[in-house]
């Protein structure tokens, strides 16, 4: 379905608040971040939003997992962008205006282009079906990342259904699926350095310390050769207290290479060289995040509302 009129599932409301708080670790910090900064609420009431974007026709356009639907805000009101979504998740807006989605419904990668026609681009690797792709990002040169964790499936890593025997990170480049890392042990969000020299995957790991889950969340990173092929990869960001709200989804990464990191206590921002210049608090845990326009706001989908911050 192409945009209509907003069912009265959500609701629409804008106003700001100091709802969230600034933790600097650097002076670095306030480089990215205007001192002056708030988070403006401009959604309430959805299910469980995702896969924020920025549509080169001047809208953002999300996932609510849950309701089935693609939303797009205008900036005064919501519409549905697409319905059923296939309980879409991660998207990517291409130049022409085709959403890439990460669809848990079908279990596949998808392309929906601007005359709502839809077509899939990959749904499996060596023969088996993937679990459920999450989030993506896409190189200059046409080639696709994503990442392939379980969540979308009703029993998870131990769904009856689940094909592959790992969570993988996968490239789509030309038709051809290729497998990036099959050791995570729970992937999700994934994004490009601004050069496409480096490319990071976000993981939560759970270990056992005497009969006791405990989480370790950290953030790889693929160096890439100028084909986009993975060279190395190193661990390149670890969240040191993993008991706060919030855990490794989605990420964003601005023009100097800064990265956004929805984790444990906020939205970390971290430098290129992986230093952690301090954290955006916000109530509610966020799931992923995107830049508008000129990288000027930060949007930002956290369970059932989406938030507006002004950067620098």
């Amino acid at each position: 379905m192409a945009a209509a009129t907003l069912a009265m599932s959500c609701t629409f409301r804008q106003d700001v608040h100091h709802i969230g708080e600034f933790f600097p670790e650097s002076e670095d910090f306030w480089e990215v971040i205007p001192r002056e900064s708030l988070v403006e609420r401009v959604g309430i009431a959805f299910e469980f939003t995702e896969g924020p974007a920025w549509h080169p026709d001047g809208y953002l356009i999300f996932s609510d997992i849950p309701s089935n639907t693609i939303y797009k805000w205008t900036g005064r009101k919501y519409q549905v962008f697409r319905h059923p979504s296939n309980n879409a998740n991660g998207l990517h807006v291409e130049s022409d205006g085709s959403v890439l989605a990460c669809e848990h419904g079908s279990r596949s990668l998808t392309r929906y282009t601007p005359e709502g026609e839809l077509e899939i681009l990959a749904d499996r690797y060596n023969g088996k079906r993937f679990n459920s792709p999450n989030d993506l990002c896409r190189a200059s040169n046409g080639a696709i990342y994503f990442t392939d964790p379980p969540w979308g499936l009703p029993g998870v890593n131990n769904d009856p259904g689940k094909e592959l025997p790992y969570n993988g990170v996968f490239r789509l480049h030309r038709g051809e699926v290729t497998l990036v890392d099959s050791t995570l042990s729970w992937p999700n969000g994934i994004a490009l350095s601004p050069d496409e020299r480096a490319l990071y995957v976000a993981n939560l790991e759970i270990i056992k310390v005497n009969g006791e889950d405990q989480y370790q969340v950290f953030w790889m990173k693929y160096n890439l050769d100028e084909t986009g092929e993975v060279r190395d990869k190193t661990i390149f960001f670890s969240a040191q207290d993993t008991s706060l709200p919030g855990g490794p989804d989605g990420m964003a990464v601005d023009k100097e290479g800064n990265l956004f990191l929805t984790g444990p206590g906020g939205i970390l921002v971290v430098d290129p060289e992986g230093n952690h210049l301090g954290t955006i608090g916000i109530p509610v845990p966020a799931s992923n995040l995107t830049f508008g326009p000129r990288g000027k706001e930060l949007f930002v989908t956290a369970r059932s509302t989406v938030v507006k911050i002004a950067l620098n």
